[in-house]
């Protein structure tokens, strides 16, 4: 078998060693040629003469050899199964020795730096392969093998050697690639040594962020590799080792979070500490942003631990707790603080007071209570940040989470304890209140905190006033609490025209309409009379305000702020809760629209705009007048009477409001009166009575006459036919009991009436027409 393995050696060896002596050869016979050559020219030319870096004989020794390699390995690998485990490693041996004088002979003669380098790291791989073969095989012993306790061993050998000949061939090469090699094999073989010596998942977790440690205080914190050529590589290759090894630390961390061990706690405080340290030596915000989240790792398995000895629900409060800490820890300690840690640990402590809320339980929920009102007073301090996105970020959110405490403590309290909600809801909307008064009035008796941190966003005002405004309405719909809720409606109303828009006012204006809405139907029993009694009181209250208070207008701009009229603008909804199919509703239903109308006419209301107002008031008005549910007089002749008279009041309402537009005040006040005029002459056809009769003509009558004193052609006209009408109406019974031939008379002596007339005024070249006009040329119309 020995012969066999020294022949399958020479048939390899003899391949790779024809070359060299061809080689040799050549280059002697090139050397004495060139010798000669050199000799023959003349002496300037022989200072220009220069070697070439490939020759034809180069590239005929580079062809030769490849072939021949390539020969030596199909040989080797033809003879491969029939050699023995030895054979195998001595064959592997040998192509590594191959490779090493390859690279010696061609960077020695040839000057082929690249092609040496090559053959260097074949020998190098070959070296590292020949000795794991031989741990394959078992050739070193069980325990050095693949299958042995000692893999990591054989791995860690194979990994050494490999470095060792990587920093053999730098040192002879001058290349700083097979350092870098070098480097990464040599933490390789570290990464196999600590798998070898700790068995266990927690041993290999503490011993590579021990070496990491180490590693990194190596490299950073040391002098010796400052300023020389190999620090670069040993910080690039020695930062990616430290991230590997750290990594398997991490992992086993991960591995026991629900039951964290100690080291477990050094290995996450190692890592903090590092992340601190060169965080802040190197200014590098990723790594204190890492640490934020490192530590907040570390809350988490101080909590998992707290939790195996106590409740369940003290571990959200121990979290919330050192959440807390974290935070500010992050936020005032200077050289912590940046903004991705601040918005990471605030985003944590946040979560964590929302968990807190969520498991609320009755009879434990104190703490939880506390934790999350520390956590909403500091989501508050924002707003007096410098930024003003960040103030108006922090003012919408900051509500929420008081809201979220309110919502549950609702959620928990017993069924049978009554106004329980109303309690919890009064004590929420007062607290908002409270700060949102302490935000507003903050100027005047804290300057100095006003100058040095002015408030830059109302966001939080108008978030505070939405929020309580929203729990208003649900006071509102509550049988229970009414005084206290329309008391919290009426602070919200004055702090909400203390902000620069005070829209926020319309909440609490609708949540007192509904407030009394529901209290008069709670103690009223569903009393209609009641119930729209104190609602007409409330609209007129409302309007009464909107009088004095917002007289200005609907919507102004005054001393840089926006006010609109709230009253105005929700009073609609007490008047819509009045509609009820009665007609004591109706009633006061049209008086409060009627005043409601009435109650747009503000100071920058134009004359136009205030008549139309007025005249919808006053038609308003009259509808209700005439829906009145009391003076309604037996007789219907007597009721019919008293709604003309009211239409024709409206005339004179109409005259008066439109006086300073002449057309429009006869046009709408004539056309009130011919309505009430066309009214009466109805009513005395409809109601046949002889005093409705006379009382119809007496007031036609009275028409007539003025109308001739003031020379009113339409008061005539209108006066004269209705009394004309009447009279035929009231003898139809007396014309139709008279004989046929008595119409045909009164006929022919109408027709012979006008021929006269004609006839006369033809004499006097006139017509009907024209003396009619003639005699009324100075009445007007």
């Amino acid at each position: 078998m020995l012969r066999i393995t020294l022949l399958i050696t020479f048939l390899i060896a003899v391949p790779f060693a024809v070359p060299f002596i061809v080689i040799g050869l050549v280059k002697q016979a090139d050397k004495q040629k060139d010798a000669q050559n050199i000799n023959n020219l003349p002496s300037f030319e022989k200072k220009q003469i220069k070697k070439h870096d490939m020759t034809v004989s180069n590239v005929l020794f580079l062809i030769g050899t490849i072939f021949v390699v390539l020969s030596g390995l199909a040989f080797g690998v033809a003879s491969w199964v029939h050699t023995t485990h030895l054979g195998r490693v001595a064959i592997i041996a040998a192509a590594a020795a191959v490779s090493y004088i390859l690279s010696t002979v061609i960077g020695k003669f040839l000057k082929l730096s690249g092609t040496s380098i090559s053959f260097y790291m074949l020998g190098t791989g070959f070296t590292a392969t020949t000795l794991l073969t031989a741990g394959y095989y078992k050739l070193m012993g069980e325990w050095l093998s693949f299958s042995g306790d000692g893999l990591y061993a054989l791995l860690a050998l194979a990994a050494i050697i490999t470095t060792l000949l990587l920093l053999v061939g730098c040192a002879v090469f001058k290349k700083n690639g097979l350092f870098y090699a070098a480097l990464s094999t040599a933490a390789y073989s570290l990464f196999c040594i600590v798998f070898q010596f700790c068995s266990t998942f927690e041993s290999k977790g503490m011993a590579f962020i021990i070496i990491s440690t180490i590693i990194l205080a190596l490299l950073y914190k040391t002098p010796y590799l400052k300023g020389r050529k190999i620090e670069l590589p040993f910080r690039i290759i020695g930062s990616i080792s430290v991230f590997f090894f750290s990594s398997v630390s991490i992992l086993y961390v991960f591995s026991s979070l629900r039951t964290p061990t100690t080291t477990s706690f050094v290995i996450v405080s190692l890592i903090i500490s590092q992340l601190i340290i060169y965080g802040i030596t190197f200014k590098n915000l990723a790594l204190i942003a890492s640490e934020s989240f490192s530590v907040i790792l570390l809350a988490y398995m101080i909590t998992m631990s707290v939790l195996e000895s106590v409740n369940d629900r003290y571990g959200v409060v121990v979290y919330g707790i050192l959440s807390i800490i974290i935070y500010l820890t992050h936020r005032f300690v200077k050289p912590l603080n940046n903004i991705a840690t601040e918005i990471i640990t605030l985003t944590n402590m946040i979560i964590t007071a929302f968990i807190a809320v969520s498991s609320f339980e009755r009879g434990h929920f104190i703490s939880e209570i506390i934790l999350s009102i520390i956590v909403s007073a500091i989501i508050t301090t924002y707003s007096f940040h410098n930024n003003k996105i960040i103030q108006r970020i922090s003012g919408i959110i900051a509500p929420i989470l008081p809201c979220c405490i309110a919502l549950s403590a609702m959620s928990i309290m017993p069924s049978g304890l009554k106004h329980s909600d109303s309690i919890i809801a009064s004590i929420f909307i007062c607290l908002i209140l409270a700060v949102t008064t302490l935000f507003i009035f903050l100027p005047k008796f804290a300057f100095n905190i006003h100058t040095k941190h002015p408030r830059k966003s109302d966001a939080i005002l108008y978030a505070n006033l939405v929020t309580t405004g929203l729990f208003l309405y649900a006071m509102a719909i509550d049988n229970s609490l009414y005084v206290i809720a329309i008391f919290l409606c009426i602070i919200h109303f004055v702090l909400s025209n203390k902000v620069k828009f005070n829209i926020t006012a319309l909440i609490s204006s609708i949540a007192v309409i509904l407030s009394v809405y529901t209290a008069l139907n709670h103690y009223s029993g569903h009393n209609s009379l009641q119930l729209v009694l104190g609602l007409t009181a409330l609209a007129i209250a409302y309007m009464a305000i909107s009088r004095f208070v917002y007289h200005e207008g609907i919507f102004i701009k005054k001393n840089e702020k926006l006010i609109l009229d709230p009253m105005i603008l929700t009073v609609w909804l007490a008047i819509g809760c009045m509609c009820r199919p009665e007609r004591m509703n109706a009633f006061f239903t049209l008086i409060a629209t009627a005043l409601y109308a009435a109650s747009f006419i503000k100071k920058n209301t134009s004359k136009p705009m205030s008549a139309i107002l007025l005249t919808i008031s006053s038609v308003l008005a009259t509808a209700a007048l005439m829906t009145r549910p009391y003076l309604i007089p037996d007789s219907k002749a007597v009721s019919s009477k008293i709604n003309i008279a009211i239409i024709t009041f409206l005339g004179i309402t109409c005259r008066y409001i439109w006086r300073e537009f002449k057309i429009a005040s006869k046009i709408s006040s004539e056309s009130i009166f011919v309505i009430s005029i066309t009214a009466l002459l109805f009513d005395t056809l409809y109601f046949d009575l002889a005093a409705n009769t006379i009382f119809s003509m007496s007031v036609m009558l009275v028409i007539l006459i003025i109308s001739i004193i003031s020379r009113s052609k339409t008061w005539f006209a209108a006066s004269s036919i209705s009394l004309f009408a009447i009279t035929i109406y009231a003898t139809r019974e007396y014309l139709m009991a008279l004989n046929w031939w008595i119409y045909l008379f009164i006929a022919g002596i109408i027709l012979i009436c006008i021929a006269a007339g004609n006839e006369y005024c033809k004499k006097n070249n006139e017509t009907i027409k024209s003396s009619v006009i003639k005699k009324f040329s100075g009445w007007t119309w």
